[in-house]
């Protein structure tokens, strides 16, 4: 008869304490996930939002949610009384223009922030135009791609995904309405394929619907226009079932993403580059205008298509530029004469030269850096996104009228890069004495990239401040750029409160962008979770792949 082993006192305390350093490390490793390096494999989706809201800090702020709301109400009559129809409302003088080929931009690049504030009498007012209305086959001018994706395609794309979601409800888009707006970007698409080059796939800067793509004297184009229809094209195929659309997409930046040439800066491509043959051939690299949405978008086609063999291709290229903004495209302020803090901002390179200058346009890197950073588990990079967010925030801070410019520069802090611009003027002197930087372009814009930065910081760290600083913007706009039509431009923000002089002209990605991510700021933070929503370039809605 077989009698059971016996474990001697030494054997199971070896077993007990075994068992403890296993239970340890699995509890420590969810509390502590390594963070995602280039080159490894996907991890098991994290979430994106912060996850420990307490006391309320997560729940809408009703007050201020509905000021951001009567804003829109307050836009969209202007629009609707004085320029129906048209692409822009002149908000000072009550006129309107066209400049995006009189397709209606206001109205449709407007539709998705109407659709997340629940202003269904207006939106339905908007997708019965979209149908019934505008004729994709004919444009009044030439036609810009990029503009064109970014405003148009992706808004429309938008509707449906969010009428697919039922946030749009079935009585605002009924599904032969829904037909409609699908068959409307169809015919968008077409018109915009057309301008993709056969033998790189690199897209045109203008086209003309009718006889096909301008062979512009100079046949060079920038990273961002290369790199900004994948996630419209990609959704259109989604929603289709036709892969030809992600497939020209794909197409028209894996000459960037997987770029044959040498890049001295790895991570970040040479600009401009001839569409014709896909070589650069200039020396600009930058995360700044005309590059921009290329990266931005980098992280977020892993988002939308997690699965796809290209998802790690996608991932890294976009870790090895975020990896270049941290080790050569950042600077920090030298200290000024006032004893004003230090800030870090995002400078560009041309060639040899450091360009020591920040458009308000790469104020949309925080934002993306936060979001990359928290989804790849890279805590560095989400810290990096947040210094570079205080730096936009001074920018705006130090203003009269508590408004950025559109571009400024600063001295970097000694043995970090040499600056290529310096002060000039004896004003810019002052500015740089005062706040540690001097303004390069002083007009504000409406651009939304602050307050896009604002929203993505507050739902992904849950710290309060940033909606404070959220509602100062939205009060300095209140303030100084609101008028009897609209909401105007401001042409220099370095005036006094009583001198503001203002730009008679306002662009669609007002409505579209910088009303919906103040309105997301002040709104539950479930409402358009960024774990289950992407947002394009131009702030218009796409439902993240699983």
């Amino acid at each position: 008869m077989l009698r059971k082993a016996r474990r001697s006192p030494i054997a199971l305390s070896k077993l007990l304490c075994a068992t403890f350093i296993l239970l340890f490390y699995v509890f420590y490793s969810r509390l502590n996930p390594p963070a995602l390096t280039i080159g490894q494999p996907l991890p098991k989706r994290p979430s994106i939002q912060f996850e420990k809201w307490r006391n309320n800090t997560g729940k809408a702020d009703m007050e201020r949610r509905k000021r951001v709301r009567e804003a829109m109400e307050h836009t969209f009559r202007g629009y609707r009384n004085k320029a129906w129809g048209e692409d822009d409302i002149q908000p000072v003088s009550g006129g309107a223009k066209n400049s995006r080929n009189g397709w209606g931009a206001f109205i449709v690049d407007s539709s998705t922030t109407l659709a997340v504030m629940g202003m269904w009498e207006e939106l339905n007012q908007e997708i019965t135009f979209i149908v019934d209305e505008i004729d994709f086959r004919m444009a009044n001018g030439l036609v810009d791609p990029f503009e064109t994706t970014i405003r148009y395609l992706g808004a429309i794309v938008s509707i449906v995904e969010l009428g697919d979601s039922g946030i749009i409800p079935n009585s605002v888009l009924t599904a032969s309405k829904r037909e409609g707006i699908l068959k409307k970007a169809t015919t968008l698409a077409e018109g915009l394929l057309r301008a993709f080059e056969p033998s790189t796939g690199l897209s045109w800067p203008r086209i003309d619907f009718i006889s096909g793509p301008e062979i512009a004297n100079d046949p060079s184009i920038g990273p961002a226009r290369a790199g900004s229809n994948f996630l419209e094209l990609c959704t259109l195929s989604k929603l289709t079932k036709d892969p030809e659309y992600c497939n020209k997409a794909t197409r028209a930046w894996s000459s960037l993403v997987r770029n044959r040439y040498v890049e001295e800066l790895p991570g970040l491509v040479d600009s401009r580059i001839r569409i014709d043959s896909g070589q650069p051939i200039g020396r600009d690299r930058s995360w700044d205008s005309g590059h921009d949405s290329y990266y931005e978008y980098l992280i977020k086609a892993n988002l939308l298509l997690p699965h796809s063999q290209n998802a790690k291709v996608y991932r890294d290229r976009w870790l090895q530029a975020a990896e270049a903004v941290r080790h050569n495209l950042t600077t920090r302020s030298a200290p000024c004469q006032n004893h004003v803090m230090s800030h870090l901002y995002m400078g560009k390179w041309s060639g040899h030269w450091y360009i020591n200058e920040m458009s308000h346009l790469a104020c949309f890197a925080p934002g993306n850096l936060l979001l990359g950073g928290r989804h790849l588990l890279r805590s560095d990079l989400v810290t990096l996104g947040q210094a570079l967010l205080e730096g936009c925030r001074h920018v705006y801070k130090s203003s009269p009228i508590g408004l950025g410019p559109e571009a400024f520069s600063w001295e970097p802090a000694a043995g970090s890069q040499n600056a290529t611009f310096g002060p000039v003027t004896e004003r810019q002197h002052k500015e740089l004495q005062n706040y540690g930087f001097w303004v390069a372009d002083p007009r504000y814009k409406l651009r939304p990239e602050y307050a896009e930065s604002l929203f993505y910081a507050f739902r992904i760290t849950g710290e309060k401040r940033y909606r404070d600083w959220a509602w100062d913007l939205f009060n300095a706009l209140e303030t100084h750029c609101k008028t009897g039509f609209g909401y105007a431009g401001i042409e220099d923000v370095r005036v006094e409160k009583n001198q503001v002089s203002w730009i008679d002209h306002t662009e669609s990605y007002w409505a579209a962008e910088t009303l919906k991510y103040l309105y997301l700021i002040f709104e539950s933070v479930g409402t358009i979770s960024l774990d289950d929503w992407i947002f394009t370039t131009e702030g218009h809605l796409i439902k993240r792949g699983r």
